[in-house]
């Protein structure tokens, strides 16, 4: 099934150096707990998550098993950093679940070794196909066949201090639109105790998630549609970069030592009232709303280049059953509730999701929050990177010579010339 076990090996060592989000404890001591093997004994299907997504996920479980189906589902969830790891592990043991929730930018690596079933023709006959966001689905997908089915949504777009704004002298009802805009806000928004803007310079996936939508909406990119050249030392990403490079090094409107800020240091430096203004995802709405409630904020795309698109991040989870299931019909009856409006909306977007069906967007829950519409609207202009080898390509490469020009000590263009220089030896391997 897999190409050897030598070679997965290697591949997991690589796998869980990083992954987007950030890292806590395992919830659940499931992970090696067996599969029925009694035919007297209720039928239990193993659901394995990242712990980010755990707790809709939970409770998407919890509603599906009160429906007395004949069979239950199991959730584990793992460390977020470790997961891809575990999963790894299992799948050369030959003790995988029966159904993964995964980060999809790690779908189309797991897709290439034969790790999930072939979902192509449940996924032809859906008739929501079309509604389901395109960016994630895309991830799902590997020569020809679709392997993984977007599951739960993550976006980003742009927070900023509305407060803040009226004491500059800036509309809070009128965020920055373009880089130009921002630029000029910013100016307006530093003081001598407060910078305008913040990002976790030293967090590879709080950067692919924040920064990429700069190079995004403006037409640049960092690989090819499906992940085997390099792009990113184009005119357009350059640009991007620059523009980065700006705010940090010349206009000097964010925090000093921000290239080595992790998530959870941006995400304080703004909800102390340090910083006005940064990219972050609709998880963010439910830790204001519960932790920071006196924070008046507002939520808008993320700024674009002049006369070019806005873009943004297309996060989030893919669900796919893994080749080893031995229960495959039942996986695919959950993965059918996954993808219903029960879920997507009843759950999901109830606790502050985003739903992957398009044609589920315009619910109840959104349309009495203008925070979830601008993510909602973000997601439809969602991007995703696709790539087999997306650690050894965002860890380095793209991280690494990325603070070299936010730190002054390369030029956008030499970072990037030498970043390519570095992607072309990863794709050739």
């Amino acid at each position: 099934m897999f190409k050897s076990l030598k070679w997965l090996f290697v591949s997991m060592l690589t796998l869980s150096l990083l992954v987007v989000g950030c890292s806590s404890n395992s919830s659940s001591d499931t992970a090696a707990s067996k599969k029925d093997s009694g035919s007297n004994k209720e039928k239990i299907l193993q659901l394995w998550t990242r712990e980010a997504s755990a707790p809709n996920v939970k409770e998407a479980v919890d509603k599906f098993n009160s429906e007395n189906r004949g069979f239950k589902v199991e959730l584990t969830s793992f460390p977020n950093a470790n997961f891809t790891e575990q999963f790894s592990t299992a799948l050369a043991s030959g003790a995988a679940p029966d159904i993964i929730s995964i980060d999809l930018v790690y779908a189309p690596y797991f897709a290439s070794i034969g790790a999930f079933q072939d979902l192509t023709d449940y996924y032809n006959s859906l008739d929501f196909k079309e509604h389901l966001i395109q960016a994630m689905a895309t991830q799902g997908a590997y020569n020809g066949k679709q392997y993984a089915l977007p599951f739960s949504g993550e976006v980003s777009a742009l927070a900023y201090n509305k407060e803040h704004f009226k004491e500059a002298g800036l509309d809070p009802d009128s965020p920055p639109e373009t880089w130009e805009d921002l630029r000029e806000y910013a100016r307006k928004l530093t003081t001598t105790d407060r910078f305008a803007y913040v990002y976790a310079g030293a967090d590879v996936g709080g950067q692919a998630f924040t920064f990429l939508p700069y190079i995004w909406g403006n037409g640049g990119d960092i690989l090819n549609e499906n992940g085997t050249e390099a792009k990113i030392n184009s005119p357009e990403t350059i640009e991007a970069l620059q523009f980065y490079t700006d705010l940090t090094q010349k206009d000097k409107v964010t925090p000093e030592g921000v290239t080595n800020y992790s998530w959870a240091q941006a995400q304080d430096a703004f909800t102390s009232g340090k910083a006005s203004m940064f990219v972050t995802g609709n998880f963010i709405v439910n830790v204001f709303d519960t932790d920071y409630p006196d924070i008046d904020y507002g939520i808008a795309l993320i700024p674009r280049n002049e006369g070019k698109n806005h873009a943004s991040f297309a996060g989030g989870d893919l669900i796919a059953i893994p080749t080893e299931s031995k229960h495959s019909e039942e996986a695919l009856e959950f993965l059918q509730y996954a993808l219903s409006e029960e879920v997507q909306v009843e759950t999901f977007a109830k606790n502050g999701a985003i739903p992957v069906r398009e044609d589920l967007l315009d619910n109840k829950y959104f349309k009495n929050s203008p925070h979830y519409q601008v993510f909602a609207e973000s997601l439809k202009l969602g991007h995703t990177p696709y790539s087999l080898k997306y650690n050894e390509i965002f860890s380095q490469p793209v991280l690494g010579f990325m603070q070299l020009s936010l730190n002054g000590e390369l030029s956008p263009q030499e970072a990037f010339k030498n970043a390519e220089k570095n992607i072309i030896e990863i794709l050739s391997r």
